[in-house]
């Protein structure tokens, strides 16, 4: 947390004996250079020597398999993820050297199925790791690490998420399924990058439903700043820096530019917000910061408390970001196999006549069968969060993780382990896959919930993901 901190005292006790030596014992600047330089070193050599020694040596986690050069830093994994892509590196050490593997000094990647209830079960000992004190002072309901203020910001977002809520949401998601719809026909059956499309489509479906503001994205077929600002901010954690290096990096100017700009667009939308807080509530207007600002009722520039800034940017990631990858993975390989859309229209059509509404199609079968499929292979938080054992340890079947070790289980990559799903610690769903028309058992947690303590909560247009499926396929023009 204070690694800046301990860098510049160290730096300014070095210049102090410089400049003390030359001083107030006439001893020459380069002189004085060479004996600061040569304690300095001495001293960083035995803090740092001994530290390496007990890694290598003493460390409680040695017994468990790993790269040899995990042992030594944690930065070890930060080096190997130039392409921003730590579920494929996981992926591949998981296969190398099984369920346990060892990623930094005091690091473990899991995938274990009988560690998920013990996780992130309702009784589990285990918290939050320092991982989510990246933006310290800054939390949001995700990230506080704190059960109590957790428990608190979940009673203020409570009302958003109400089934009332989620049904007027639905109303207002139809207009942009409906512009959506219309930008698809313009291509006429040919090539689309649907990637775009639905980054542009869930940002657009995100204002709507965080702010009541419509960022036109779809009207344009342009994005916004606010998607290259989103992108720009986030794009450092996938590098998996430690803590310490990541808040000292961020706090210098022109390496933190891209997180202190989204940082500050997501303070601007929740101003924005709060502005026209009267003219929303004279129209009668919900959206979700309608229901966190009754919390504030009573408070003079809520737009100030860093609790509602933080939430206001964990609404735009969690609500935008990850429906939009769901999004393109679900149609790359409904694309790759036009059977599975035919399937779905036969399926759907029947349950999509008239006035509907996603309590018609809520548990048709191969709608779900197909969502948990491409979930399941493409999680939205592909390499998992990040969690702390409790002081006395955590026992995996007859493995002992030793106390105060932080762990990441990335769903990427247990949702490829075929034996994970013989596990009792999950349930079979029929789910049809095209090459060997048989059933294929999908995870009893929901991959949607990965990220936060409250599935229900974890992606803001996610509830009413089948009926935007619907609305999509059933809508779609046939292509080849």
């Amino acid at each position: 947390m204070h690694a800046l901190l301990y860098l510049n005292t160290f730096l300014l006790c070095c210049a102090t004996s410089i400049v003390a030596l030359n001083k107030l014992y006439g001893i020459s600047v380069a002189d004085a250079l060479f004996s600061t330089s040569t304690v300095a070193a001495a001293f960083l050599t035995g803090v740092y020597g001994s530290l390496l020694v007990y890694r290598i040596f003493f460390n409680p986690l040695n017994r468990f398999p790993g790269p040899w050069q995990a042992k030594l830093s944690s930065l070890y994994m930060s080096t190997q993820l130039g392409n921003s892509d730590e579920y494929y590196k996981l992926h591949a050490m998981h296969q190398k050297y099984g369920r346990i593997v060892r990623i930094g000094s005091h690091d473990l990647s899991i995938t274990e199925p009988d560690a998920m209830e013990l996780a992130y079960g309702t009784q589990s000992k285990v918290t939050k790791s320092s991982w989510y004190d990246t933006d310290s002072p800054l939390c949001s309901m995700h990230t506080t690490r704190s059960k109590a203020l957790h428990d608190k910001r979940r009673r203020v977002w409570a009302p958003a998420f109400s089934d009332k809520a989620l049904r007027d949401y639905e109303t207002k998601i139809n207009v942009f399924n409906d512009k959506v719809m219309q930008r698809v026909a313009e291509f006429s059956g040919g090539p689309i990058n649907v990637t775009k499309w639905f980054n542009l489509y869930s940002f657009d479906v995100m204002g709507r439903l965080a702010f009541g503001k419509d960022y036109g994205m779809l009207d344009s077929g342009e994005k916004h700043m606010a998607l290259q600002l989103l992108s720009d901010g986030m794009q450092p954690l996938a590098y998996l820096l430690p803590i310490w290096l990541g808040r000292m990096l961020t706090a210098i100017p022109f390496l933190g530019a891209g997180i202190l700009k989204f940082l500050k667009f997501c303070v601007d939308e929740l101003s924005w917000r709060v502005e026209h807080a009267r003219e929303a509530d004279e129209k009668g207007s919900t959206d979700i910061m309608t229901s966190l600002l009754k919390a504030y009722k009573d408070v003079n520039r809520p737009e100030k408390d860093a609790l509602l800034q933080a939430d206001a940017r964990l609404i735009i990631v969690a609500g935008s970001d990850t429906t939009a990858a769901a999004f393109t993975y679900l149609f790359y390989h409904l694309a790759c196999d036009p059977e599975q859309v035919k399937k779905l229209r036969d399926e759907l059509r029947p349950l999509t006549q008239g006035d509907w509404s996603d309590t018609n199609v809520r548990h048709a079968p191969h709608l779900n069968g197909a969502i948990n499929e491409a979930l399941r292979l493409h999680p939205p938080v592909a390499s998992g969060v990040s969690r702390l054992t409790p002081k006395e340890g955590l026992m995996i079947g007859e493995t002992y993780i030793p106390g105060n070790v932080t762990f990441i289980m990335p769903p990427y990559v247990m949702g490829r382990g075929v034996s994970g799903y013989l596990s009792s610690a999950y349930r079979r769903t029929r789910l049809i896959s095209s090459q060997t028309r048989q059933s294929i058992p999908t995870p009893m947690l929901s991959y949607r919930s990965a990220g936060t303590a409250n599935p229900k909560w974890s992606s803001i247009s996610m509830h009413s993901l089948p009926s935007q499926l619907v609305r999509l396929v059933v809508s779609a023009r046939t292509s080849r």
